[in-house]
Protein backbone atom coordinates (compact mmCIF):
# COMPACT_ATOMS: atom_id res chain seq x y z
CA UNK A 1 0.00 0.00 0.00
CA UNK A 2 1.11 3.71 -0.40
CA UNK A 3 2.55 5.20 2.43
CA UNK A 4 2.45 8.64 1.48
CA UNK A 5 0.20 10.50 -1.46
CA UNK A 6 2.24 13.65 -3.16
CA UNK A 7 -0.62 15.93 -5.43
CA UNK A 8 1.30 18.24 -7.81
CA UNK A 9 0.65 20.30 -11.08
CA UNK A 10 2.01 19.41 -14.20
CA UNK A 11 1.95 23.11 -14.84
CA UNK A 12 4.76 23.10 -12.57
CA UNK A 13 6.82 20.30 -13.57
CA UNK A 14 6.91 16.16 -13.08
CA UNK A 15 8.58 15.39 -9.47
CA UNK A 16 11.92 14.51 -10.09
CA UNK A 17 11.83 10.77 -9.78
CA UNK A 18 13.96 7.49 -10.58
CA UNK A 19 12.76 5.67 -13.20
CA UNK A 20 10.92 2.93 -10.74
CA UNK A 21 9.25 6.39 -8.88
CA UNK A 22 7.89 7.14 -12.26
CA UNK A 23 5.37 4.18 -12.73
CA UNK A 24 3.84 5.66 -9.58
CA UNK A 25 2.59 8.68 -11.26
CA UNK A 26 -0.78 9.01 -12.42
CA UNK A 27 -2.14 12.21 -14.24
CA UNK A 28 -5.94 12.30 -12.70
CA UNK A 29 -6.56 14.74 -15.92
CA UNK A 30 -6.83 12.12 -17.94
CA UNK A 31 -10.03 10.16 -16.25
CA UNK A 32 -11.13 13.10 -14.18
CA UNK A 33 -11.06 15.19 -16.75
CA UNK A 34 -13.75 18.29 -15.44
CA UNK A 35 -11.64 20.77 -14.55
CA UNK A 36 -12.83 22.95 -11.38
CA UNK A 37 -10.52 25.78 -12.79
CA UNK A 38 -12.49 26.33 -16.06
CA UNK A 39 -14.96 27.48 -13.96
CA UNK A 40 -14.65 30.75 -12.26
CA UNK A 41 -16.57 30.64 -9.43
CA UNK A 42 -14.00 27.80 -8.47
CA UNK A 43 -10.95 29.22 -10.29
CA UNK A 44 -9.44 30.41 -6.69
CA UNK A 45 -10.26 27.87 -4.25
CA UNK A 46 -8.91 24.18 -3.85
CA UNK A 47 -9.66 20.78 -3.81
CA UNK A 48 -10.05 21.23 0.19
CA UNK A 49 -13.12 23.46 -0.11
CA UNK A 50 -16.46 21.40 -0.87
CA UNK A 51 -17.81 23.33 -3.94
CA UNK A 52 -14.80 22.07 -5.77
CA UNK A 53 -15.31 18.50 -4.11
CA UNK A 54 -18.81 18.61 -5.50
CA UNK A 55 -18.32 19.98 -8.89
CA UNK A 56 -15.53 16.86 -9.45
CA UNK A 57 -17.71 14.51 -8.23
CA UNK A 58 -19.98 15.54 -11.33
CA UNK A 59 -17.27 13.93 -13.37
CA UNK A 60 -18.88 11.15 -15.72
CA UNK A 61 -18.05 7.43 -13.70
CA UNK A 62 -16.97 9.41 -10.83
CA UNK A 63 -17.36 6.52 -8.76
CA UNK A 64 -15.79 3.69 -10.75
CA UNK A 65 -13.04 6.08 -11.70
CA UNK A 66 -12.08 6.94 -7.73
CA UNK A 67 -12.32 3.05 -7.27
CA UNK A 68 -9.60 2.12 -9.37
CA UNK A 69 -7.62 5.05 -8.16
CA UNK A 70 -8.12 3.67 -4.43
CA UNK A 71 -7.35 0.80 -5.86
CA UNK A 72 -3.88 1.94 -7.16
CA UNK A 73 -2.72 3.33 -4.37
CA UNK A 74 -3.42 0.39 -2.34
CA UNK A 75 -1.38 -1.47 -4.82
CA UNK A 76 1.13 0.78 -4.76
CA UNK A 77 4.62 0.88 -2.61
CA UNK A 78 6.00 3.58 -1.18
CA UNK A 79 4.87 7.31 -2.58
CA UNK A 80 1.93 7.45 -5.09
CA UNK A 81 1.77 10.67 -6.89
CA UNK A 82 -1.09 12.53 -8.42
CA UNK A 83 -1.10 15.44 -11.07
CA UNK A 84 -3.39 17.13 -12.10
CA UNK A 85 -2.80 20.70 -14.41
CA UNK A 86 -2.15 23.41 -11.87
CA UNK A 87 -2.08 21.14 -8.63
CA UNK A 88 -4.72 22.89 -7.17
CA UNK A 89 -8.18 21.32 -7.43
CA UNK A 90 -7.90 17.46 -8.58
CA UNK A 91 -5.18 16.15 -7.74
CA UNK A 92 -5.69 17.95 -4.23
CA UNK A 93 -9.21 16.51 -3.18
CA UNK A 94 -8.42 12.98 -4.80
CA UNK A 95 -5.36 12.88 -2.58
CA UNK A 96 -6.93 13.98 0.34
CA UNK A 97 -9.62 11.34 -0.28
CA UNK A 98 -7.76 8.78 -0.85
CA UNK A 99 -5.88 9.98 2.08
CA UNK A 100 -8.31 9.65 4.58
CA UNK A 101 -9.98 6.41 3.66
CA UNK A 102 -6.31 4.64 3.60
CA UNK A 103 -5.12 6.38 6.82
CA UNK A 104 -2.11 7.68 4.68
CA UNK A 105 -0.45 11.27 5.11
CA UNK A 106 -0.87 13.49 2.02
CA UNK A 107 1.52 16.40 1.31
CA UNK A 108 0.65 18.91 -1.47
CA UNK A 109 3.34 20.09 -3.58
CA UNK A 110 1.57 23.18 -5.81
CA UNK A 111 -1.47 24.13 -3.68
CA UNK A 112 -0.22 27.35 -3.24
CA UNK A 113 1.63 28.24 -6.30
CA UNK A 114 -0.05 30.69 -8.83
Amino acid sequence: MATRIVSFGFKYGRPLLSKEEERRVVDVRTVFQKNPYRIKALRNLRGTDEAVARDIEKTPGFAASFERLAATAQATPGTLYLGCTGGHHRSVYLAERIGKLLGIPVQHRDINRR
